[in-house]
């Protein structure tokens, strides 16, 4: 368990700081802030990815006028 309990220190930010009974809910916390991290990014990646298509779609049409 106590390598474990390293590894975790090692990766959760803050981790070397609190005892280990702290460092489980400072891993939940984490956890759910990289999820919304994602989250955010997959969202970003959508709109710009749909931003592009449509630039690309309008500019072949301003091509053919």
């Amino acid at each position: 368990m106590s390598r474990k309990v390293r590894e975790l220190r090692r990766l959760v930010p803050g981790g070397t700081a609190v005892p280990a009974d702290r460092l489980l809910l400072r891993t939940a916390d984490y956890i759910v802030r990289l999820r919304a991290r994602v989250e955010l990014l997959r969202a970003l990646s959508e709109l710009v990815a749909a931003t592009n298509h449509g630039g690309c779609h309008a500019e072949e049409e301003d091509g053919d006028a």
